[in-house]
């Protein structure tokens, strides 16, 4: 195996990686940190979305709940196109900067101007607003995210590593979450501005104006990409087919994508539930602080725990704790703060794991997808994956939300016992339903370590008869 440097680029010339589990040598902690950066800065950026934007934007700024449930659905789902495309085009881009690195810059301006349109809209705002600026800003977030997970991904062969990379990036990413809620609340009390919802959407929209660039440039600019010497995909179809014919990254999908929906759509009921069904709206963002604190702090224990039991079993163990949690909400009713903080301290340990460790087996899948076809795939995979993602999170936030103003709840009316159940069992038995389904389904899941040293070594032997066949045939 040979490798150079190319600007901030190192080529490798290679098909085939390690091919054992583990690698002699762990990225440096100062790279783990420049790199996982930019994601600090995208969730200030993303996070508000499902979070604040259904609160606000029909509790504040006057629009119709069930409307803006349906526009955020089309946002996400605009991205059918984008989503493929970009992943397609940073898997075939060549530059003196890397395949991935120049799509991420130009996210960063997408992103940036997106976030403070929808956070801090000047003046009276209607449905077109929210629905250009929504569809912009995951625009920009697909040019970032896919190129940048695609860019983790081969940042090592090692097994272990892969988690410890996207451990140390989803980190980064909940420590925004934390900085989502404490900064505000910090600011509400020290300056009187920040503590309710439309204030601290308009501080973290300044945030991610500032912040998004400059992060950015820093992992940019320190930690360099790993470009393997491999074909071109013939075509985005062809790669579909070839993603879709893998077995196991078809199990991968749809567990993730289970979990996905159940999650987004606990999120964006959550503020109306801690409202007007607990009555501690005034509470509602130190309550989350509380559960984002906790997801941050769980998530190097997950880390270790899939060291010593593996990555499905860690996985399955999370979800398995999003199932006993959810029905506590069936539990809760006005002042009911410490069971309240009980069911959200269960979910914060449960989403600890959630994200890390899918993109870590993620990883490993699309290594074996690259040795199979000896082309470039991460980009692509990372597309997929993205868009499903996108596409039942939209479904989510889309069907949840019209679900609860169908059965009569109005945030800007008054809502009785039946408005307030119909909100509650909405909250709760969709999302248990998929999180136990995902349950079954990651069970299912076959890329071990050894399996993953098996297939390496197998791949190897057909590089090198190919290689002999090729020597001999030019030999005679």
């Amino acid at each position: 195996m040979q490798s150079g440097w190319h600007g901030s680029v190192i080529v490798v010339e290679s098909t085939s990686s390690s091919t054992g589990v583990r690698g002699d040598t762990r990225l440096r902690r100062s790279t783990l940190v420049y790199f996982g950066l930019p994601d600090y800065a995208v969730y200030l950026a993303a996070v508000p979305v499902s979070l604040y934007l259904p609160y606000v934007y029909s509790r504040d700024l006057g629009l119709d709940l069930a409307g803006v449930g349906l526009i955020l659905m089309l946002a996400r789902i605009s991205d059918v196109i984008t989503d493929p495309l970009i992943g397609y085009l940073s898997d075939r881009t060549s530059t003196r900067f890397g395949k991935r690195k120049p799509w991420m810059a130009a996210g960063v301006i997408v992103m940036m101007f997106s976030a403070w349109q929808l956070f801090a809209p000047i003046g009276a705002v209607n449905n077109w607003h929210l629905l250009i600026w929504s569809m912009l800003l995951w625009l920009g977030w697909t040019m970032i995210n896919i190129p940048y997970f695609a860019w983790g991904a081969e940042l090592t062969d090692d097994y272990d590593e892969r988690t410890r990379i996207t451990g140390w990036r989803q980190a980064f990413g909940y420590l925004g979450n934390v900085s989502v809620l404490a900064i505000p609340t910090i600011s509400g009390h020290l300056l009187g501005y920040g503590s309710t919802p439309r204030e601290g959407l308009t501080i973290v929209g300044f945030m991610a104006l500032v912040l998004l660039p400059v992060m950015m440039f820093v992992a940019l600019w320190k930690v360099p990409e790993i470009v393997r010497e491999r074909k071109q995909q013939v075509n985005v179809i062809a790669s579909s087919i070839q993603m879709f014919r893998n077995g196991s990254f078809v199990i991968l999908f749809i567990g993730f994508l289970m979990l996905t929906m159940g999650t987004t759509w606990s999120s964006s009921l959550f503020m109306l539930f801690a409202a007007f069904v607990v009555d501690v709206e005034t509470s509602t963002q130190v309550l989350l602080l509380g559960f984002y604190v906790t997801q941050l702090a769980s998530l190097p224990i997950w880390v270790w725990i899939s060291y010593r039991i593996g990555k499905k079993e860690t996985w399955m163990a999370g979800a398995v704790i999003y199932v006993i949690a959810t029905p506590g909400y069936l539990l809760l009713g006005p002042g009911d703060v410490l069971l309240f903080c009980t069911v959200l301290g269960l979910y914060g340990i449960a989403s600890g794991n959630f994200v890390a460790i899918s993109l870590s087996m993620k990883a490993d899948l699309i290594e074996v997808a690259g040795l199979r076809t000896g082309q470039h795939v991460a980009g692509s995979y990372m597309a997929i994956w993205s868009l499903g993602q996108k596409f039942f999170q939209a479904i989510a936030v889309g069907i949840a939300l019209p679900v609860v103003s169908f059965f009569g709840f109005d945030p800007n009316g008054v809502n009785g016992s039946d408005e307030l159940l119909a909100l509650t069992l909405t909250l709760t038995i969709p999302p248990m339903l998929l999180y136990a389904g995902s349950v079954f389904v990651i069970w299912r899941f076959p890329l071990t370590p050894e399996r993953l040293v098996r297939l390496r070594r197998a791949f190897e032997k057909r590089q090198t008869r190919r290689l002999s066949l090729t020597g001999s045939s030019a030999a005679s």
